[in-house]
Order: C-alpha cells, then structure tokens, then sequence
C-alpha cells in the first residue's frame, strides 16, 4: 500500500475513533442534521488550509491567515457602508486584497529571505494593524461592527436546505487543490522544493516563483473564507480571524501534511478540518469547560507530529531495504 494511502486511512480512522466517542456520550453527535454542521463549520478552516497545505509542503508557514481575513472583510465593510458598488464588486475587491495579501507574504519569505515563520508574523501584525486603521467607528470614534445583511449577501450563509454553501466550496476547492497538486508542473514543483530546495533549483524549478504563487492561494483562500464567514454572520469587526491562524495549520498536520515540507496533500487535509470540528462539535455537545478545546487541540497535534515523525521513518526505512533488496 502506498504511504499516502496509508497515511489517509490513518486520518480516517482517526476521524471515525473521534465520532465514534462523541456518539456513544451524547445521542445528538451522529445525526445527519449535526454531521452537515460540521462540515459547515470544518468548511472555512479546510478551505483556508488547502493554500496552507501548499505552503507547508513548500517547508513554510503562514501565520497571516486570520489578520488576511480580517482585513478583507473590513475593506468590504467600507465598501459595503460608504459605497454604492454592487456587491458582487465588492467581493471581486475582497479577493484582490487576499490576493494582494498573498504577494506581499510571498515576497517577504521568497525574496527578502526572511524565515517563513517570522515573515508572516511581521505580516500578520501589518494587516491586523492596517484593519484597525480603515475600522469602521462609530460617532464617538470607537471601532463598531457593521451589518453586512443585504439578501444578496446574506445569502452566502445559507444553502440549498441544510447543505451549505461554504460546505458546497469547501468540497469543489478541496477537489480543485487535489487536482492541482497531484496533476500539475507547479504541483509538483511545490513537493519538490519542499523536499529539496537545492535539487530543485538544479532541475530548473524558480523556488521564489513557486513560493510567491503558494502564498497567493493562501491569500485567495482566506479572502474566500473571510466572504463567507462574514455572509454568515452578516457583520464583520476588526477581531475577525483572531486566533485563527491555528485551525488550517492543525487541519493540515492532523490531515498527514509534514512540516519539515515535501509531503501531504489537500485530500488529508479536508479529513483533518471534519477532525477539528468534529472535536468542538462533540466537546460543546457535552458541555465541556471551551478552554479545554485548547488543551485537546494541542494534545492532539503534538501526538500527530510525533506520530508522523514514526510513521515517515517506518516508511523511509522499508523505502530502503526494498531498493537494497531489488539491488541485491
């Protein structure tokens, strides 16, 4: 069996231990109407993580995601209070500032050298800074929140009965970036600077380009995911996204993604964003202390990187002595 395969069935398994546990302390967790919230809820993390996984595979990370998405969604509200631009505009807008987001992270890591880490936490300070300058206030000068509850826009939080809209994207973007990272040159171009930045370089790769072109697609997934998250809520404040850079990383670690880069796919990543909220799915189902979501969190990613690190020796060592053998 392939290593990825196996990894995948690993993170299923996961997945199914998770839900299994829930339902057995709480009757309501394995309903149909509660699995489609789920994945509503896994939905924006999962799409977001889906240019996160891109990133990470390349050996990077962003720590912007949810400074991206607040920005984007103030720029909106500015357009949306202040402006008559039809709303359509103001989401292709949206996107351009998270693609415009995308290229600013892309060219701090790839082309001033800056570690990815550092590079986007810088980042990440400017955006969420540059939010709170263009806040909307209110007549006393305090940031406010702002109703974005046109129909046309409320719209986004809704869906055909009780399939969602944002689940409809999260499962097309899902299948887009497997397709993409599986089936094409930049795909491929992304494992191989990942694994080897030397030897891709040597190959006639341009790292810099691929890297820019991974965070751009953070960038796009985030604008997508602060559009829809706001359409749900039908308002936006500057503390949108705070703190949620963690949730597309975890998604992509727990969905099989390695961190030191070169390994992982979008597919993994999709079961490891149902895992995460599956698991506030089921600790709210018990009334469980939200603090302790945290504590699981970590728990949970620590044992996922430990296991990973076992897991890919395992493999490179069977990888080994299956070539000594045909050697032999």
């Amino acid at each position: 069996m392939k290593q990825q395969t196996l990894r995948r069935l690993i993170s299923l398994g996961m997945l199914a231990a998770l839900c299994i546990f829930f339902s057995v302390l709480s009757k309501s967790f394995l309903t149909a109407n509660n699995m489609l919230e789920i994945v509503r809820d896994a939905a924006v993390p999962g799409i977001i993580g889906v240019g996160v996984t891109y990133v990470i595979i390349t050996s990077g990370i962003d720590l912007s995601t949810g400074a991206t998405m607040a920005l984007v969604a103030m720029v909106m509200a500015n357009i949306y209070k202040y402006t008559l631009i039809p709303i359509p505009i103001m989401i292709l807008v949206g996107i351009l500032v998270g693609f415009v987001c995308g290229v600013v992270n892309g060219l701090v890591v790839a082309k001033l050298h800056l570690p990815e880490f550092i590079g986007t936490l810088a980042t990440m300070g400017i955006f969420r800074a540059l939010t709170y300058i263009i806040a909307v206030r209110d007549a006393n000068g305090t940031i406010s929140s702002v109703a974005m509850n046109h129909s046309s826009y409320a719209i986004l939080g809704k869906g055909f009965g009780r399939i969602y809209f944002v689940s409809i994207a999260f499962v097309v973007i899902t299948i887009i970036g497997q397709i993409v990272l599986k089936y094409t040159r930049f795909g491929t171009n992304l494992y191989a600077v990942g694994a080897n930045p030397k030897a891709a370089e040597l190959s006639g790769i341009n790292i810099a380009r691929t890297r820019i072109i991974a965070y751009i697609v953070v960038g796009l997934c985030a604008a997508i995911g602060a559009i829809f998250t706001t359409g749900r809520l039908q308002s936006t404040t500057a503390l949108l996204g705070e703190g949620f850079e963690f949730n597309p990383i975890a998604a992509s670690v727990i969905g099989g993604v390695s961190l030191s880069g070169g390994y992982g796919e979008i597919i993994g990543t999709f079961i490891g964003a149902i895992f995460m909220a599956a698991l506030e799915n089921g600790v709210l189902k018990l009334q469980m202390n939200t603090a302790y979501q945290y504590v699981i969190k970590g728990v949970i990613i620590i044992m996922v990187v430990i296991f990973d690190a076992w897991f890919n020796s395992v493999m490179e060592k069977k990888a080994q002595e299956a070539a000594a053998g045909k050697e032999a």
